[in-house]
This record gives structure tokens, C-alpha cells and sequence, in this order.
């Protein structure tokens, strides 16, 4: 028997859209609505807008332009322009100038002011009510109680699936029965380092990719420390000894067990990217297996282990890795970064070799072009996959609809995908265009009272090639 508690509604809220999750995809999708003359509330649990972006620390902003340097452009390629601008007016760029996660939370936070939209932050989405196949009320929890948002149109930009979970949607996590098959088929069961090998076993299905804190430091001497970036390194690679390592403090513990002859790394490597200015890098080396994001204790945990991890990686780095000697630590993530959890099972679910191979088609809304990155969901191989055979492949709209729900519109890493197709679409570039892709879609709808299924692509696309976002 479960306890009951009976919570009263303590503010209604009306809007045309609303948008659950602040990050870019659901930036993008409350701007492209807005714009379109829709009254759209924004609702967010955190205190800013971002997500993984900003909270996470996950600077590097790919899948910008096709790999033969087509531009993806309208929001996306907006953001990026005005980014690389503010980086030089506000932050001194003279390094990466597109990476900078504070400067990007308040560029989006200007662009939704100046567009209308509504936002409500520190609201969680706890319950939803439901008539007729269509959201009606979205619940969300607050410091001062219960919160109800009647829409229209709702759009999940969550992240995890929040909503559509909430609203009976069929949703799937992690890989499914014949993921090795077609990652075999493809020729793309390879494991990265820095020579190939083959993957002879994938396990068993649900597995999720691994969840990471990443953390910026500054002073490195960069032309030193990409000697050992991206990397298996033994202990003589550092000219350590295996003793020397394991008296340390935190060595054996979580991520850094025993691994044969390399150092043990919770990820296996040394991996940065180029940060901001000049010495800066964002780093991504912590790694915790199988996190599950319906499951408190077990997000909690993780959230533990990892920022642990990035002290324990900042001294390791600081101590033993050329370059690293006269670094320092900045900041670091200040929520998990998940990279794999719920996916819409959708009206389309758009397949591993599809994505592979490039597939665009007269559907299609958006597109990714980022390689097929999954990172190991079992221990510390680098990643499996590898390079798109071709310049893009396309998102059809049907992956944002769920074909249960006449109301609701999907966008950002929770799209209607395969767990392969997921390693790529996950990335910041895909979800700012399938939020722009969701807005303009639910404002269409909004406007023509009509269901989401029910929408004409070929006019949807036709939109959007008009508000600049390439439309092959």
C-alpha cells in the first residue's frame, strides 16, 4: 500500500506552449515559438538556463556544420556568432572562442527575455493530467508548492524524459536487443584507442552510457600536455611507478582500481579540449557505469563519485602530467552530466545505420553530423563507433512525436532514436535544431489548432528553411 498526500494547486499558469527543461534545446524550442508571436512559458529546476551546458561544464558546442562545412544555421548558428562575439567583448577570448558555459547561460537568457518568453525557474515537473491523448496540465513542484501550467502545446526538452514519462508515453532506455548486429553490419564495432580493434561483445540490453563531471583548469601549457591527451598511458609513459601511484590517497578507489599496466584512469585516458583563453582546457576524464536517472539513490551516488573523481583527477593531472605543473583549478560541473537515458519510442524511431550511413530524406527536420561516439557503457574501452560515412544525416520530424500524445512535441538528447543513432544526436548542435525544429512546430499547431501528428512537413520545413536553418 502506498502513502497518500493530497497537495493543493498554489498558482495556475496559462500559455499557448509550454516547455519543459532550460537547456539548449529547450531554449531553442521556447525562442522558435515565441517567435513566432506564441505565448510560451518556460519551465526549469534549476536556477539557469543551459543544462548539461552550463550545470554540466560541457563546453564543447559540435555538430555545427555538415562535415563537408555546410552551415546547420538559424538558432544554432545565431548562437554560435553572438557567443564567439560576447567571448571577445566580455571574456578576453583568445582561445576557443565558442566554448565559454557562463557567458552562454546569459546569452540565452537575453535572447528568451527579448523574445517574450516566460520563465519559471527552481520548478520541477512532478505530475501531469491528462484528458483526451493531450496533456492538460503540467505539475511542477516549488519552494512555495504545487504549480500548474495548462497549454496547448507542451514540449519536452527535459534532457531525461520527464515529461513524457509522466504522461504515459512508450519510452525506451539504453541499447536495445540488436545493437552489436548493426554495429557489425556497418563495420563500426571498433574500439577507439590509438589503433582499432575489434568489439566481439556488446552485453546485455538497457545499458546506458557512462555519466561524467567535467571541470575547466587553467595554466597548462597546452603544447606540453597534448602530447598525452586522448591517450592509454602506462606508468612509463609518465616515468612513475605502479607503487608510486598506489600509495596515493585515493588510489583503488572508485575509477581508479587496478588496470594491468595503464595508469587507472576513470575513464581509461587523459582527454581535454581547448578552452577559453590561452592555458585553459575543459577537461572530461571522470566516468561512473549504468547510471539510472528514475532511480534517486543511484543519481546521488553518482553524483558523489564523480566530483570526487575531478579532485582526485585535478591532483593527478597537477602532479604527474607534463604541462599540468603550474595549473590550477577553476570550476567544475555542478549537476551529473547523463548522456543516455530515456528516448521517446516514437512515431519514427530513426536507426543506427541509417545515421551511419547518412540517410536524408523529405521528413527530415534537422541534422547531425557529429561522428558515432558511444562511450563505453561497460568499463574503460575509449569509445565505439566512428566516423559518418557521408556529410549529415537527417532527424524526420516524426522523432519528435510520440503518436500517443496528440500534444506533445520531443526535443534535445530524449528524441525517438536508437541507441547508436543516440551517440551522435545527443550532441549540443542536433538538440539546438531539434528544439527549433519542436518550436516552430508547436507554434504551427498552436496556430491551426491542430494535433502534432497532424501537421504538414513539408510546409514545417519550408518554415524553417526560411528562418535560415539549412533544409537539404
Amino acid at each position: 500500500m502506498q502513502d497518500k498526500l493530497t497537495l493543493f494547486i498554489k498558482e495556475n499558469y496559462q500559455a499557448d506552449i509550454c516547455v519543459a527543461g532550460g537547456g539548449v534545446a529547450g531554449c531553442s524550442a521556447a525562442l522558435a515559438a515565441a517567435r513566432k508571436g506564441k505565448k510560451v512559458i518556460l519551465c526549469e529546476k534549476e536556477g539557469c538556463l543551459g543544462g548539461a551546458a552550463v550545470l554540466g561544464c560541457v563546453a564543447p558546442l559540435g555538430s555545427k556544420e555538415t562535415r563537408d562545412g555546410r552551415s546547420f544555421g538559424g538558432i544554432l548558428e545565431e548562437l554560435v556568432v553572438k557567443l564567439e562575439q560576447w567571448n571577445r567583448k566580455y571574456a578576453n577570448a583568445d582561445g576557443n572562442t565558442i566554448i565559454n558555459p557562463h557567458l552562454l547561460q546569459l546569452l540565452l537568457m537575453k535572447e528568451l527575455q527579448d523574445a517574450g518568453v516566460k520563465l519559471l525557474f527552481h520548478v520541477e515537473l512532478c505530475q501531469c493530467q491528462m484528458c483526451e491523448e493531450k496533456i492538460q496540465k503540467a505539475f511542477f513542484l516549488s519552494g512555495q508548492g504545487i504549480l500548474a501550467v495548462e497549454a496547448e502545446i507542451f514540449i519536452d526538452a527535459t534532457g531525461d524524459g520527464a515529461l513524457f514519462a509522466a504522461a504515459g508515453a512508450d519510452y525506451v532506455t539504453g541499447s536495445e536487443e540488436n545493437v552489436f548486429e548493426q554495429l557489425f553490419e556497418a563495420d563500426y564495432n571498433k574500439i577507439h584507442y590509438e589503433k582499432e580493434e575489434s568489439l566481439t561483445s556488446y552485453g546485455e540490453p538497457g545499458a546506458v552510457q557512462p555519466a561524467s563531471a567535467m571541470f575547466l583548469m587553467g595554466g597548462v601549457d597546452i603544447a606540453k600536455g597534448e602530447k598525452y591527451c586522448n591517450r592509454l598511458l602506462t606508468y612509463e609513459d609518465l616515468g612513475i611507478t605502479k607503487e608510486e601511484f598506489m600509495a596515493l590517497p585515493y588510489a583503488g578507489s572508485s575509477g581508479f582500481e587496478k588496470n594491468e599496466n595503464l595508469i587507472p584512469l576513470p575513464q581509461g585516458r587523459i582527454l581535454f579540449y581547448l578552452g577559453t583563453r590561452k592555458g585553459e582546457v575543459v577537461v572530461n576524464m571522470s566516468r561512473v557505469l549504468q547510471v539510472d536517472v528514475e532511480n534517486t539513490q543511484a543519481v546521488s551516488e553518482a553524483e558523489r563519485v564523480t566530483q570526487l573523481q575531478v579532485l582526485y583527477l585535478t591532483d593527478f593531472l597537477k602532479r604527474f602530467v607534463p604541462g599540468f605543473e603550474n595549473a590550477y583549478f577553476m570550476e567544475c560541473s555542478v549537476s551529473l552530466g547523463i548522456r543516455e537515458s530515456r528516448r521517446l519510442k516514437g512515431k519514427k524511431v530513426l536507426k543506427g545505420l541509417d545515421a551511419i550511413r547518412c540517410k536524408t530524406g523529405r521528413e527530415d527536420i534537422a541534422y547531425a553530423s557529429y561522428m558515432i561516439d558511444i562511450h563505453d557503457p561497460y568499463g574503460k574501452r575509449k569509445a565505439i563507433g566512428g566516423d559518418l560515412k557521408g556529410a549529415c544525416f537527417g532527424v524526420p520530424y516524426d522523432c519528435l512525436v510520440s503518436g500517443q500524445l496528440k500534444n506533445l512535441l520531443v526535443c534535445g538528447r530524449c528524441i525517438s532514436v536508437d541507441h547508436i543513432a543516440h551517440a551522435s544526436t545527443r550532441i549540443q548542435g542536433t538538440c539546438i535544431q531539434t528544439g527549433q525544429a519542436a518550436g516552430t512546430a508547436a507554434a504551427v499547431c498552436s496556430e491551426e489548432k491542430t494535433g502534432v501528428g497532424e501537421i504538414n512537413v513539408a510546409s514545417l520545413r519550408k518554415i524553417l528553411r526560411s528562418d535560415k536553418m539549412l533544409i537539404l
